[in-house]
């Protein structure tokens, strides 16, 4: 593998870690509030303990977005200047790898682990599908970087 190609992998896979951690936040966490960060910790059903989650939700997001912003000045440093074209095919791929390495660390980690929280508050029925469907993600991840490199050897 090429060092252009591992910094496009590693600049897609932190795009999507960040990406992923950040529908995460905005979806499960702030629009539906059914899994706060810290609900493991401080009660989501209390005014205070939903204050709380909600602060902890929102500095969780800012760090969501600085780490697309690492991935995203990770790929201008590749792509700036460069005197070829990369692949796009490669690019999501790697995105969508790293969507599915935070989506993996989220519901092994902090929610069995840590126990930091739940997919679903009060139950952990939803904990196993969430890792499953991360699972998932991690393969269509993978099988759109084989399909960019079965692409990419077919044309030379």
């Amino acid at each position: 593998m090429s060092d252009a190609r591992r910094r496009l992998l590693l600049a897609g896979g932190t795009i999507g870690f960040g990406f992923g951690a950040a529908i995460d936040t905005v979806v499960f966490h702030l629009t539906f509030q059914t899994h706060h960060l810290l609900s493991g910790f401080y009660d989501p059903y209390s005014l205070d303990g939903l204050r709380t989650n909600v602060m902890f939700d929102g500095l969780f997001l800012v760090s969501n977005f600085a780490i697309m912003i690492v991935g995203f000045a990770l790929l201008w440093r590749l792509v700036n200047g460069a005197d070829r074209r990369f692949s796009t095919r490669s690019l999501a791929g790697a995105i969508v790898v790293g969507a599915g390495v935070f989506n993996v660390f989220d519901g092994v980690v902090d929610h069995y682990v840590l126990d930091l929280h739940n997919v679903v508050h009060g139950t952990e029925a939803w904990n196993p599908p969430w890792v499953v469907i991360s699972v998932v993600m991690l393969a269509v991840g993978y099988v759109l970087l084989r399909g960019a490199d079965d692409y990419a050897a077919r044309t030379g």
